[in-house]
């Protein structure tokens, strides 16, 4: 049977992957020199697409269950998420030397990340995040004060602590910061950085609306002490 182009060069990405169960139903595109870690995670479905000079990594931890698109364009970035996450959704790198890199058990059900320009998206361990969500490090186009002919919206890193939910359609802007064990409202837009911890943070442009909380995924109406910090 003659194989299309298309089929071939699938054949050839996949093939070396078939005995590890986790990548069967992944689309290799352009693997070349870059490098990809998945031995050990319980299911990678969707697209991991390279592109540029090579060189880049894209590692996924133990018992970790991802369904998207990851997409790298440049040289010498590293994509890492770690052990025990459920990630749904897409990232994107464009550029050289950059890094997203995602805590160990957190869950995301439907979140685009772009690091450009640059820059990098750090998010701690035991996060959760709902859909429709958006972290980038740019606007991936300028804005120029015509007075002196200067770019006003400058790229930045986004770190994300540990502990952190991001409500539905929630968006981290270039250069935000939200700190350990807060919550993000829905549809808040996050555009510069929070230091205090246990926070909600909430509104367009996002800010503090209420102090000293914590949270947990289970529901109930009282918690005992011991448990509130058992992340």
């Amino acid at each position: 049977m003659k194989l299309s182009r298309r089929m071939r060069r699938l054949w050839r990405y996949w093939f070396p992957h078939f005995g590890l169960p986790a990548l069967r139903r992944l689309e290799l595109i352009g693997l070349g020199t870059n490098r990809i870690v998945a031995a050990e995670a319980k299911s990678v479905v969707g697209r991991i697409e390279f592109a540029g000079e090579g060189g880049n990594s894209v590692e996924i931890g133990a018992d970790s269950d991802v369904t998207g698109v990851i997409l790298v364009r440049g040289k010498g970035n590293h994509v890492r998420i770690g052990p025990g996450c459920t990630y749904r959704g897409r990232i994107t790198i464009k550029g050289n030397g950059q890094r997203v890199l995602i805590g160990e058990n957190t869950t995301a059900a439907g979140v685009s990340i772009l690091a450009q320009e640059g820059c990098d998206v750090i998010i701690g361990a035991n996060c959760m995040f709902s859909r429709e969500i958006e972290i980038r490090t740019s606007d991936s186009h300028s804005v120029i004060d015509r007075t002196n002919l200067r770019r006003l919206n400058i790229p930045g890193s986004v770190t994300i602590g540990a502990h952190v939910w991001l409500g539905l359609r929630a968006i981290v802007s270039k250069g935000a910061s939200i700190p350990d064990d807060s919550i993000v409202g829905a549809g808040a837009f996050v555009n510069k950085s929070f230091e205090e911890p246990g926070i909600v943070l909430a509104g367009s442009p996002a800010k503090v609306v209420r102090q000293n909380i914590t949270w947990k995924r289970e529901r109930q109406a009282r918690f005992r002490a011991s448990d509130i910090d058992q992340w």
